[in-house]
């Protein structure tokens, strides 16, 4: 049952504790001496591309070893057999065998996590039904969503019932109405009693889940604070909107109406990418927003809508100036 092996947890032990840690990518330095307590609730873990993110959450998750300090969950090593068992990682990958169901890939994973034969098909229905993949579970994952894809993920994520998840841009590529169903899941998840560290470059998303925000650049931990603070330095900082449509006809014709808006600052094309249009603004969710319901007027098949990944390292590259 979801919730059970949290419950077995001793609660007044530190749920992550990072104890100055580095880690080494060859001759680059890819975490320098980080030291993070993790406390229960839901944690956001902001930072432009290369700042560290994935490998601290890699050494969380028991996935890399530290060349120096160590990292303890509940007081235990996550490279250990034992470790493992309390985090749950959803990593930032969208590789699956396109052939097997969403249903056919969580049994799968079930069986090498060495979950007991017979207990998986109540396990399953009970993990489906928490992500709410229950009516989807026999859609092949070639012809998911990209949305639905990361719910199998999580899904993978807590079919251990482990106290701690650690969600590698869970939010990326999703459109706003399963960014929503998303956020709630999450909450959900919190309920249950689980203690999350999400990474992502959504804003509007991470106000909507926690107020908790550990801030890296460069390997380093430079800030942790509440996300207002990151909000209200990032409100006159343009970022970039990419939209990808099935219509290559109807891109240009899109180009225009968006230029109308107010709030949009500039479009364009990226080279050799004809479905796709770039969308410039300092308010990306009031934009997004906007981009959907054009889209939807002039029968518009949307492929994906997000901030993309070169702007917010730019613009996280601005938090820490001056």
């Amino acid at each position: 049952m979801i919730g059970v092996l949290a419950d077995t947890i001793n609660s007044d032990i530190v749920p992550l504790w990072c104890k100055k840690v580095s880690k080494w990518h060859g001759n680059f330095l890819g975490l320098n001496d980080v030291s993070l307590e993790l406390r229960p609730g839901i944690t956001a873990l902001l930072g432009s591309n290369g700042s560290g993110k994935s490998t601290l959450m890699n050494l969380i998750a028991g996935q890399l070893y530290p060349d120096a300090g160590f990292v303890r969950v509940y007081g235990i090593d996550p490279w250990t057999w034992q470790g493992k068992h309390l985090v749950g990682y959803s990593p930032d990958l969208d590789y699956f065998y396109s052939s097997w169901s969403i249903k056919d890939f969580l049994a799968r994973m079930a069986y090498l996590a060495g979950i007991e034969g017979k207990r998986i098909p109540n396990l399953l229905k009970e993990v489906l039904s928490v992500v709410g993949l229950s009516l989807v579970q026999s859609t092949l994952l070639r012809r998911c969503s990209l949305g639905m894809r990361q719910r199998a993920k999580i899904a993978h994520a807590i079919l251990m019932d482990p106290p701690l998840l650690i969600l590698d841009e869970p939010f990326r590529g999703i459109d706003p109405v399963g960014r929503r169903d998303l956020v709630q899941l999450l909450l959900q998840l919190q309920s249950a009693g689980k203690t999350i560290l999400v990474s992502s470059h959504e804003l509007e998303e991470i106000e909507k889940l926690t107020n908790q925000v550990v801030m890296l650049r460069s390997g380093r931990i430079v800030s942790a604070g509440p996300v207002s603070r990151v909000r209200d330095r990032l409100l006159n900082k343009p970022v970039e909107i990419a939209l990808e449509i099935e219509s290559v006809e109807k891109i240009r014709m899109l180009a225009q109406t968006v230029l109308n808006h107010s709030d949009v600052l500039g479009v364009r094309f990226p080279e050799g990418k004809f479905h796709v249009l770039m969308v410039l603004t300092r308010k990306p969710e009031i934009v997004s927003s906007h981009l959907v319901v054009v889209s939807l007027e002039n029968n518009i098949s949307i492929r994906r809508l997000e901030v993309v990944d070169e702007a917010p390292a730019e613009v996280m590259e601005s938090l820490f100036e001056g």
